[in-house]
């Protein structure tokens, strides 16, 4: 089962990676802080899938840890990305702000979403891992 949490967690970091390029990709200099969670968390996960796969048990306490810690933070700036949205939406006409913060909101979330869901996996098979690790 660790080799398949290995491939989980590699593809979580290129998940990661992915949505860092992409935010910059749309947004330009504002998604800096999305560029940097994307390309340290996909460095972290890819790092740990790698190490995970190799039978080492650090890979997935580490992985499980990112998941965790990134769920915490990537929940606290989507609700802080769609307050700001709806607050947006209800003071100005300018859509290429709104449409701006509503990619971020939306890249967020679905780093979210992914994160949550590596999270969830992680703790479901954790005892079966940590028995084929060393």
């Amino acid at each position: 089962m660790h080799k398949n949490i290995s491939y989980l967690y590699a593809f979580f970091g290129f998940f990661l990676i992915a949505c860092g390029v992409v935010a910059v990709d749309l947004a330009g200099e504002q998604a800096n802080t999305a560029l940097f969670t994307g390309a340290a968390g996909g460095l972290i996960g890819l790092t740990a899938g790698h190490f995970l796969n190799q039978g080492k048990r650090w890979g997935f306490v580490l992985g499980a840890a990112e998941a965790g810690l990134l769920t915490l933070l990537l929940g606290w700036r989507s609700a802080t990305y769609f307050i700001r949205l709806l607050g947006m939406m209800q003071q100005s006409n300018e859509s290429a702000t709104t449409e701006t913060a509503g990619m971020a909101f939306l890249l967020t979330t679905a780093m979210l979403v992914i994160a949550l869901l590596t999270l969830t996996v992680s703790v479901m098979f954790a005892k079966q891992v940590l028995r084929e690790t060393k």
